[in-house]
């Protein structure tokens, strides 16, 4: 930490109530607001602009909901503070707010030093990790940043709410796209509005406002206009939007509380005249607060429950068909055995011989589980992942029973290939604080050769997961390493480690056992999402393994495969993915003289890499053989590899001499033991590339007539490979 403090978190907190009411302290507000909330840019939006927003002293969603809430429980004095009251103001909310923080890190700190004071000592450790407790989890559950990008919440809620429209507008007043356009409205207008105030600073006008808060104040009439809809209508989302008059909100009395700022962050300044100092919170509210409208209506609240449940799976299976086609994604399916329903599947992908299990629930984290119990966290936890996961693991279980039916919404038969890996995946609806750090401690799953570990996310996740990795090649291989790593890999997002895959490729050494990412990892990430989806000007695609290989001949082989349902191509894609720059480099400069020669003599030629670590091979082969020839000397000469470097499995390709894309390919795969013939048929084989991955040359075209065939067939060259 940054700070210590030996007070207690209740006296920081009692004081920065009083601070919050203080004179013009919504003044203070409205430029915390400017430096921490907004990014405004000329030109393209980059990471390194981005960046800003990521400063060590800036304030982050909650905690500006928390200054927020409190200022509302005091009358709210709009005068204009003197500026060396102002910069105290400012100076000493940034004191208290790292003062709290400290005072949230404080368990963590005790049970850490507990730890060390013990092992020292030569004390068995009691406590096997404090994470399991709630008093520790409540630092990470408040500062852990939010999952959702706003503009996730504002597209999310209009299909969310779409089939409650009717009740919408008969009990509010307007309908869940009014409340979206209203949000942009807002946005544009506050986008406008700052730029003339900073502008008129810089050019040194004398009479420009020093106060920044004009910047987020709009009329009612203001926002109709912008947001082209009646001023009945929008006044009619602002009003369930804004706080009451203040004072108000006298039930936050502590951190944890409910704090109406995060339900109604709009503040009335006049009549028809309103200020708005935190967009994500407008925007958040209108996806969340609608179903707890919607639940005080007795009648309607089942309703309202089960279109809560349909639109999350609904969603999910959208950007999953998106990636793998629509044909690969079932919704709703039931298992049965013998016409006894066993379990079902919100959502089931099948892709080549891989399946993906989604399990969605509508479940957030409670307000009594903020402040710390214990027995709530658990008993949270258990209703949002781990009885989703155990549903998952369930289903995925009894797809290994051949005498199970599966049969989706449709009353459709699904039927199911040969899977070799199945990965369950929870999704929950809404954002969950902490969630990945709750899934280490909290989730008891279990995993075998056919059953991965679980992915745990949200539905904003999948969405990014979609969005950045679009084929199916590109999904399954990070959700195959992702799993595969379970709690070696720790951050607090798991849209940080989503982005340093797309940086650097997701990969551990074997001996690694905790690796920790940093959210600035995420900056590319954010970036790119945030150009795609709000059509600012910037790069679209995170620089690293969606660009690197791009227009090289590992680029288009990939390219070529990454859509195809073939096991075996989905196998040798993921190989591909895994390897590393050194290794790719060395690949593409063999492929492109592998198929030069081709093109040149009209002859076949292959290409073969064994790999360091004993357990992969590859061979390609390009020429112009018939593809049943090719076939049956390529299988050959992966046996013979296959033995020859002891692998546990080995990958055959045949390419086109034109451009080198994929023709087919195969896959062996078993363990290595001692044959007798295979030993005499390799026996004059080179063993080039045990090493290491093998140089990039290919094998064959310099060799006598009478020498044996680098094939592996056993023959001479002129009986075999150069006929």
């Amino acid at each position: 930490m940054r700070f210590e403090t030996s007070r207690i978190e209740q006296e920081v907190f009692d004081d920065l109530e009083r601070l919050c009411a203080s004179p013009g302290y919504i003044h203070v507000l409205a430029a915390l607001s400017l430096r921490d909330n907004l990014v405004l840019h000329p030109g393209e939006l980059t990471s390194e602009v981005l960046s800003a927003s990521y400063g060590p002293h800036n304030t982050i969603r909650t905690e500006f909901s928390t200054l927020l809430g409190l200022m509302l429980k005091h009358p709210i004095d709009f005068a204009t503070p003197d500026p060396e009251a102002y910069q105290s103001l400012i100076e000493q909310t940034l004191a208290l707010l790292e003062e709290l923080h400290a005072c949230l890190n404080q368990p963590m700190m005790a049970a850490i030093k507990r730890a060390f004071e013990e092992a020292q000592t030569g004390r068995s450790i009691k406590e096997a990790t404090p994470f399991l407790r709630g008093d520790v989890l409540r630092e990470p559950i408040f500062y852990g940043g939010e999952s959702a990008y706003s503009f996730q919440y504002c597209d999310f809620a209009v299909e969310r709410y779409a089939a409650d429209d009717d009740w919408l507008s008969a009990n509010k007043g307007f309908r869940a796209a009014d409340g979206r356009a209203v949000y942009e409205a807002l946005s544009s207008l506050q986008a406008d509005k700052l730029m003339g105030i900073l502008d008129r600073l810089v050019d040194g006008d004398a009479e420009a406002a020093p106060s920044l808060l004009p910047g987020f104040t709009f009329t009612l009439e203001e926002v109709a206009g912008a947001a082209k809809i009646s001023t009945a209508t929008a006044s009619a989302v602002l009003d369930v939007l804004t706080a009451p008059q203040a004072p108000t909100n006298s039930g936050f009395k502590a951190l944890g509380d409910f704090n109406l700022a995060n339900a109604c962050p709009i503040i009335r300044s006049a009549p028809n005249e309103y200020v708005s100092l935190q967009g994500y919170g407008v925007v958040e509210a209108l996806y969340e607060s609608p179903y707890y409208w919607m639940a005080a209506d007795k009648a309607y609240q089942p309703v309202a429950f089960r279109h809560r449940g349909e639109f999350t799976e609904a969603f999910v299976a959208r950007r999953l068909a998106e990636v793998f086609g629509e044909a690969k994604v079932h919704r709703g399916v039931n298992l049965l055995r013998k016409g006894n329903r066993v379990s079902e599947i919100d959502v089931l992908v099948l892709f080549a011989d891989r399946a993906v299990v989604v399990q969605c629930k509508s479940k957030k984290l409670t307000l009594e589980a903020r402040k710390g119990n214990d027995l709530q966290l658990r008993d949270d936890f258990k209703k949002a992942v781990q009885g989703a996961y155990e549903q998952a693991y369930l289903c995925a279980k009894s797809m290994e029973d051949p005498s199970v039916q599966l049969i989706d919404a449709e009353g459709r038969t699904v039927t199911l290939p040969e899977i070799r890996e199945i990965y369950p995946v929870c999704v929950v609806s809404d954002h969950y604080p902490a969630l990945g750090a709750q899934a280490r401690q909290f989730l008891v799953h279990q995993s075998d050769a056919l059953i991965q570990p679980p992915l745990i996310g949200d539905i904003f996740l999948v969405d990014v997961l979609a969005e950045m990795l679009a084929s199916p090649l590109q999904f399954l291989s990070f959700l195959n390493r992702r799993v595969g790593y379970g709690d070696r890999i720790n951050s607090i997002n798991e849209l940080t480690i989503l982005a340093y895959h797309l940086k650097h490729n997701l990969w551990l050494e074997d001996g690694t056992d905790l690796a920790t990412i940093s959210e600035e990892f995420a900056l590319p990430l954010d970036t790119a999402m945030t150009v795609r989806r709000l059509g600012v000007p910037g790069p679209r695609t995170p620089d690293g393994i969606l660009t690197r290989l791009a227009g090289t001949p590992i680029g288009r082989l990939l390219a070529g495969i990454e859509d195809q349902a073939d096991p075996t191509l989905i196998d040798l894609g993921f190989l591909l993915l895994s390897l590393n720059g050194e290794t790719v480099e060395e690949l593409n400069r063999g492929l492109k003289h592998l198929t030069a020669q081709s093109r040149a003599d009209g002859r076949s030629h292959d290409l073969t890499l064994a790999f360091d670590d004993s357990l992969n091979g590859l061979t390609i082969h390009c020429g112009p053989l018939p593809n049943e020839v090719a076939l049956e000397k390529l299988a050959t000469h992966c046996r013979h590899r296959k033995y020859l470097h002891r692998a546990e499995s080995w990958f055959g390709l045949v390419v086109r001499i034109e451009d080198a894309l994929p023709k087919f390919g195969i896959h062996l795969r078993f363990p290595w033991k001692h044959d007798s013939r295979l030993e005499q048929a390799t026996s004059g084989m080179s063993k080039t590339g045990h090493a290491r991955p093998a140089a990039a040359r290919p094998e064959g075209p310099k060799v006598g007539r009478n020498e044996p065939c680098p094939c592996g067939s056993g023959q001479k060259f002129k009986k075999c490979c150069l006929k």
